[in-house]
């Protein structure tokens, strides 16, 4: 039997202890699934090259592969899939973007070049983006665009805001289920 195995890529200023990320992994584990929450270097301080660097070191991409991104997590697993060549089962990107954020210009060299939508549909055939209505860091629009680039699945909540420990999420019940039904649909 194959190993099911995810991995949760943070965001800016968070931490592989922050937020939903030990929640999620604890549940994901009880139902035989491998979670690894990676820890990216001076998240304060985001250096795509160094977070792309970790990502490398660290996931070890099949079709068993599940990968969850949050916010410039997102971005990071998308740049990080577009120079690889194996296939993976699905990704969730929660609250992510693709493209410059105006009110956060450190993070631009993260989305200024346009993502290579063709291949990442290709290497990932089950996809969703999560946003909230109510997101006051990337406003769900951004997240919408995304999806609607990479031809994922939309969720929008109402209420999360940026699905962060302050916003009430230090649980992500939505996001287990939505793991649980990609592992379903890839056997």
């Amino acid at each position: 039997m194959q190993t099911h195995r995810v991995y949760i890529i943070h965001g800016y200023q968070a931490s592989a202890q922050s937020h939903w990320f030990p929640w999620v992994k604890r549940t994901l584990e009880q139902q035989d699934f491998e979670v690894q929450v990676l820890a990216l270097p001076a998240p304060d301080h985001p250096d795509i090259d160094a977070w792309l660097d970790c990502l490398r070191d660290n996931i070890k991409l099949g079709s068993q592969t599940y990968l969850i991104g949050h916010s410039l997590g997102c971005i990071t697993l998308l740049r990080y899939l577009e120079d690889q060549q194996q296939a993976v089962a699905g990704m969730a990107l929660v609250s992510g973007f693709a493209e410059p954020l105006s009110f956060l210009p450190v993070l631009d060299p993260f989305s200024a070049a346009p993502l290579d939508a063709e291949k990442l549909v290709r290497l990932v055939p089950q996809r969703i983006v999560m946003a909230a209505q109510d997101d006051h860091i990337v406003p769900y629009p951004y997240s919408l665009r995304l999806a609607e680039k990479l031809d994922a699945d939309w969720e929008l909540f109402e209420r999360g805001g940026h699905f962060m420990a302050q916003d009430g999420f230090t649980e992500f019940p939505a996001l287990y289920d939505v793991m649980i039904r990609m592992r379903e649909q890839a056997t």
